[in-house]
């Protein structure tokens, strides 16, 4: 009915993929060569960057009071 093992090596290709995303791997997986560009790894990196920077509470404009 359902092949398995297909759908068990998407889920790990999209583990992997993940994985190189977050650094956790060095090598990217298998069809997705492109990741290992230094200018894919400089503007995903960069966004990365950019949401901390926008939510770590220093672009807020939250007032904390403290009664």
């Amino acid at each position: 009915m359902f092949d398995f093992s297909k759908i068990a090596s998407v889920f790990s290709w999209i583990k992997n993929f993940f994985d190189y995303l977050g650094a956790s791997r060095e090598e990217p997986p298998p069809g997705a060569a492109f990741l290992s560009s230094p200018w894919w790894l400089g503007i995903w990196w960069g966004l990365l960057i950019g949401l901390v920077l926008l939510f770590c509470g220093q672009t807020s404009k939250f007032i904390y009071i403290d009664f």
